[in-house]
């Protein structure tokens, strides 16, 4: 599971994208030890085609790879490292965007770092960069770039701590729980909402279609999660009935791994085909004075 931000920029197509539940409260975590040792760092790399567009989008075409890496432990923290690049025909025009995010989550889930650089046609667009603390009531935002800010946010979680809660949930057995979640994405102005529903666990033997045979092997004797999550802008409120800002389907293996991806925006919809995929090795805490 990662953050999932839309290839397709504003400047080109000159509408917004945004990008990368049904009971009881949202979950917020305390600045406590987050659970990382549970997470198994790997890079996988996905192929991206378009599934569905309307009309409306102006899209007639996308393919792309998605290059997804998290390395880290749980007394050093979480790096995640995540690259999309796609090609895109939309209102007549062809275009490359490149979307390059670097992450890092403290190991009690209390800090969160991140650098987002957004190219089109190999020209840098934009750049947003910053490091978000969670306190007792609040996220604080210190924004380097694109301009110097700070910024008091309501309370939230951040992606690998996220990502941690839906596998301890999936293993309780519980169908769906919400939970405020800080990605940095867009302008890192905003905590968005998830609703995170949750499947009974499988095992999916079989090579699905494109997917690697080697890569797949390496997940056969492990146990997989249908899971959805539904992103929806914090200023919603209670009584409409909004829609996602972006949705997220996939298999969620228990290290953290995913796959059979489903991406689904207001306009388009993307798949997400696993054709990589390597474990990487776990480095050993370090010792701090």
């Amino acid at each position: 599971m990662f953050k999932v931000q839309s290839p397709v920029q504003t400047s080109v197509l000159g509408a917004v994208v945004v990008a990368s539940g049904l009971l009881g409260a949202s979950i917020v975590e305390k600045a406590e030890a987050a659970g990382f040792e549970i997470l198994r760092p790997h890079r996988a790399v996905y192929e991206v085609e378009l599934k569905q567009a309307e009309e409306r989008s102006g899209i007639s075409n996308m393919s792309g790879r998605i290059v997804y890496e998290m390395q880290g432990n749980e007394c050093d923290g979480m790096s995640v490292q995540y690259r999309f690049v796609a090609k895109i025909s939309a209102n007549g025009d062809m275009f490359t965007t490149d979307m390059q995010t670097s992450s890092f989550e403290a190991p009690d889930g209390g800090e969160y770092s991140f650098v987002t650089k957004s190219f089109v046609n190999d020209q840098l667009e934009k750049t947003v960069q910053g490091v978000a603390d969670k306190e007792k009531d609040a996220v604080t935002v210190n924004l380097v770039s694109p301009k110097e800010r700070v910024l008091q946010l309501p309370q939230a979680n951040f992606i690998s701590t996220h990502l941690v809660r839906v596998i301890e949930k999936a293993r309780e057995g519980v169908p769906f729980f919400k939970m405020d979640v800080f990605d940095g994405g867009d302008n890192a102005d905003e905590i968005l909402k998830t609703t995170n529903i949750i499947g009974k666990p499988t095992k999916v033997d079989e090579v699905l279609p494109g997917e690697d045979a080697k890569s797949v092997e390496l997940l056969k004797k492990e146990q997989a999660w249908p899971v959805n999550i539904a992103y929806f802008k914090n200023t919603v409120i209670n009584s409409t009935e909004p829609l996602p800002v972006y949705e997220v389907a996939f298999l969620l293996y228990e290290g953290g791994v995913s796959r059979k991806l489903v991406m689904s925006y207001p306009d388009y919809s993307i798949t997400g085909t696993l054709v990589s995929l390597e474990y990487l090795d776990k480095q050993a805490c370090t010792i701090r004075n």
